[in-house]
């Protein structure tokens, strides 16, 4: 680089030694007349008066720019000021959200906004210290301003989508949440708030058409049919007009996009009792303990056959259970019906079978109700199993995943914590169970009834 600087200063330079051997070496004059006089230069003067005039007007020409740029120089200072100081106060508010002075933050960033009321940035900051500090109007406000501009359009509408959901708004949080789609439908948070909104709708009698949803394309299938199962269940719970076979049909093709929904099945075999379809409710309950076994479907099994002898029935119990002997939930279908047939040495056999898995508080009481069935007289084999079960904190019951509020039966979102779909049969570790914002004790007198 210092080389090319170099050549360039030796270049010059030359340039100028030779235009100066030549004026030493051919001199003359330059004449001219101007306004009556008659003017003679030697050529070296003229030529560095004109070099100086030159100058003079490069000097005048500048000074004039100078001057005529004065009024937007000055303009275009305060403006870079303006912005420096708005970026120093977004700075400060947003060390005042860190240290969770949200007012002092929302105070410090309105001033901001003054000063650049068409920055992105400072709208969305603005936007975030107001729902900080609760002023929803304001922040509705704020991130209403950020749709104008195509940068910070999907950020307003996450905005408001939050703002339409604390309000319980779902309707309206829809219709942002459709336009979120539009712009990044394969975003995994549009996906989920899609998913979630539209059920918290559901709830409210308000089912959208899924067909004609662009969203089917960017979620799994397994999660969509899942999804599917939920709202058409929420539609059979709903007050909606449907006739009996519309139940139907919407409880079989429940089935078919989740045969593990015991509450669905339920529902279903119940009403196929009601008209006295027992095959259809036969081979339910067969496809249904398959895929997720329950003892409300032993229960349900053995309404089928209410009208055979315990024994008979005890033998169709076997049959349902073909392909789970050994989950829990078949041995307890198994040991109660051997229970009500008095087969004392099978119940035995089950519940022995099902203590293996761990005691839990139906395990120990269903064996100690066998215990005073099969062993009236001797009262301390099932005071023992009693006491054991008294100081069990452990069964199976709807328990949510999220929160581990347990609850009595199965429901699509649960009323703790709002999730969605969390609510499941499993193993618990609490003594009692919530239900409906009440503490319910469980009693096995329902099970073996």
């Amino acid at each position: 680089m210092a080389f090319i600087k170099g050549l360039r200063f030796f270049l010059s330079l030359s340039i100028v030694c030779i235009i100066g051997i030549l004026i030493t070496s051919y001199p003359g004059e330059v004449k001219f007349e101007w306004l009556g006089y008659s003017v003679s230069l030697p050529i070296g003067l003229f030529i560095a008066c004109s070099l100086v005039a030159l100058g003079l007007l490069n000097i005048f020409i500048n000074v004039w720019k100078w001057l005529w740029n004065l009024p937007h120089n000055y303009i275009k200072n305060l403006q870079k000021k303006r912005i420096q100081r708005a970026n120093n106060l977004l700075i400060d508010g947003l060390s005042a959200i860190a240290a969770g002075q949200n007012q002092e933050a929302k105070e410090v960033i309105s001033v901001a906004c003054e000063l650049l009321p068409e920055n992105p940035l400072a709208q969305f900051i603005a936007a975030q210290a107001s729902h900080a500090t609760g002023d929803e109007e304001a922040a509705i406000r704020h991130y209403t301003l950020m749709l104008k501009d195509k940068r910070t359009n999907f950020l307003g509408l996450r905005g408001l989508i939050a703002q339409a959901k604390s309000r319980e708004d779902y309707r309206l949080a829809q219709e942002y949440i459709n336009k979120a789609l539009q712009l990044r439908p394969d975003s995994p948070w549009v996906q989920e708030e899609y998913l979630s909104n539209t059920v918290y709708l559901a709830q409210k009698g308000i089912f959208p058409n899924l067909e004609k949803s662009k969203i089917t394309k960017y979620i799994s299938k397994p999660r969509w049919t899942r999804h599917q199962a939920i709202l058409y269940w929420l539609k059979i719970q709903s007050n909606q007009l449907l006739s009996t076979s519309e139940k139907e049909k919407l409880h079989i093709k429940i089935f078919e996009l989740a045969p593990d929904l015991t509450a669905n099945v339920q529902q279903l075999v119940e009403y196929y009792l009601h008209i006295h379809a027992y095959s259809k409710a036969q081979k339910l309950l067969l496809d249904a303990f398959k895929h997720h076994p329950h003892r409300v479907l032993g229960l349900l099994w053995d309404s089928v056959f209410n009208e055979m002898e315990p024994v008979d029935r005890y033998r169709t119990m076997e049959k349902l259970i073909i392909n789970q002997e050994n989950h829990p939930e078949s041995l307890i279908s198994l040991a109660t019906s051997a229970m009500r047939a008095q087969l004392w040495g099978q119940a035995k056999e089950h519940l022995d079978r099902l203590l293996i898995h761990g005691y839990t508080r139906t395990g120990c009481n269903l064996m100690a109700e066998l215990m005073e069935l099969q062993h009236p007289t001797q009262f301390d084999l099932a005071r023992e199993w009693w006491q054991r079960a008294s100081n069990i904190s452990s069964d199976y019951e709807w328990q949510c995943n999220n929160c581990q509020a347990n609850f009595s039966n199965w429901q699509p979102v649960c009323n703790r914590c709002n999730t969605i779909d969390q609510i499941h049969w499993q193993q618990t570790s609490t003594p009692q169970r919530l239900v409906s914002g009440h503490v319910d004790i469980m009693h096995i007198e329902s099970l073996t009834k």
